[in-house]
């Protein structure tokens, strides 16, 4: 009786699993359905409408560079302009959802966690090798939490007494300001005098993703302020933020600006309901709960699809475009250095990720002065201390307008805007941000970080 009990109990929870399994995969169905058919749509659109640029640009010949960039342009502005429309975006949402639904239904947690810790693991063999090719030669210093401060060799003899701290993003690897010696910002700070420190978030496994906003900024910056501090002998330092970085850096200097000399924002985005870019859109829909409670970290793919979603067909023929005209051997290991940066996306920290994306992103806290870290509200009032901020006009992740408006909100009376005509990648490694930007900005921090 107990048996013929048990098994129909049995009985009853496998049809439960089988219905729940039906459900969840129709919605998923339903969901790849929508987000697929507004993309193919989106692609159509974009492709037809460049045929007709194709058909009808008489101003030049057919195949010239001027109608080929056109093309490329109206691809380009026609399939953002329909995938930054907001049912697009939630159409993304949901199948975001749709999925994970699927993958706590399977438990495949424990099995995205297995294959994460594997490719940390993995990291941390490789990353000392292709730190060590074409980069500015550093001491690394170990720090806890499984990021590591590097402190750069001198290339000259120093110049200027308040030291550097870079404060690199999360979303991808700290090289990108060292991506190689001829366009390396980190080279050229060297070359000036200045001793060079910057943060290195390495790969975080599955055990390191409970780090919060408030982790970074009051244990991680200042745990690096404070080894910077040490070895330079100096109580004050010039703090420079890269993208994310950069609210790293703000709410740091904000929070303990006896620190700070100087405060060096580039790319950091700010005001987040200014702008209406691709990646912005997608992020204000994101459920970050959901994803962070079903996967832990957000794994770095996730970025990269976002990215590469933005424009298809341009990720593939960009291949295609370098290789049409015969190039130097410095122009194709330049090319392969920025291509592997692209795609060497580390995993995201989920509970930073949860906050960045809540707090920042969705809710535009910062800009309001009402962030809060731990115990502590992020005021902009509090920054009086010299600030540069640095945007690229050409930058669709962090579009100018998300980035230069803080200027308004920050009461130093020594504060400069630069407003440069490249993308955000350009910034960092474009030959005309190198002749032109990094050499003011160099000048900028020079002058300051002498004075008294």
């Amino acid at each position: 009786m107990l048996n013929t009990t048990l098994k129909k109990g049995d009985q009853r929870k496998n049809v439960q699993m089988y219905y729940d399994y039906h459900a969840k995969w129709n919605e998923f169905s339903k969901k790849w359905f929508d987000f697929s058919t507004r993309y193919s749509y989106a692609l159509a659109n974009a492709s037809a409408k460049s045929l007709m640029v194709f058909t009808n640009y008489k101003e030049e010949p057919i195949f010239s560079k001027n109608t080929e960039n056109q093309i490329r342009r109206t691809f380009d502005e026609s399939l953002r302009a329909d995938i930054k429309k907001e049912d697009f975006a939630s159409s993304v949402a949901d199948f975001l959802n749709a999925s994970l639904s699927l993958t706590e239904f399977f438990d495949a947690k424990i099995y995205y966690q297995s294959f994460m810790d594997n490719f940390a693991a993995w990291n941390k063999l490789i990353e000392p090798i292709r730190d060590s090719f074409n980069r500015s030669q550093s001491e690394v210093i170990k720090m806890h939490s499984g990021f590591q401060l590097l402190h750069y060799k001198p290339t000259v003899k120093k110049q200027h007494t308040t030291p550097i701290l870079v404060v690199y993003s999360l979303i991808n690897r700290h090289y990108i300001l060292d991506l190689s010696p001829r366009v390396s910002v980190i080279k050229y700070f060297l070359d000036q005098g200045f001793d060079v420190f910057a943060t290195d978030w390495a790969t975080p496994d599955s055990t390191i993703k409970n780090m919060t906003l408030e982790d970074h900024i009051q244990y991680c910056v200042d745990q690096s302020v404070k080894k910077v501090q040490e070895i330079s002998g100096q109580q004050k330092v010039s703090l420079f933020g890269y993208c994310w970085g950069g609210i790293f850096t703000l709410g740091y200097a904000a929070l303990h600006s006896e620190n700070i000399k100087n405060l060096i924002l580039h790319a950091t985005p700010v005001d987040l309901e200014k702008t209406n870019t691709v990646i912005e859109n997608f992020t204000k829909y994101v459920d970050a709960d959901k994803l962070v409670n079903t996967l832990g970290n957000v794994p770095g793919s996730l970025v990269n699809l976002a990215f590469i979603l933005r424009n298809p067909v341009e990720a593939v023929l960009k291949y295609w475009m370098f290789f049409s005209k015969p190039r130097s051997l410095d122009e194709i290991l330049q090319f392969y250095a920025i291509e592997t940066w692209l795609y060497d996306s580390r995993p995201i920290i989920g509970e930073i990720y949860r906050d960045i994306v809540k707090n920042i992103y969705q809710k535009n806290l910062l800009i309001k002065n009402k962030l809060q870290v731990g115990s502590n509200t992020i005021s902009l009032g509090n920054l009086t201390m010299p600030v540069m901020n640095i945007v690229g006009l050409g930058d669709d992740l962090v579009p100018p307008d998300s980035g230069k408006y803080i200027m308004c909100e920050i009461p130093s009376t020594d504060k400069k805007l630069i407003e440069f005509p490249t993308g955000h990648v350009g910034l960092c490694i474009s030959k005309k941000a190198h002749e032109n930007l990094w050499p003011e900005v160099a000048k900028w921090i020079a002058k300051r970080s002498d004075e008294d």
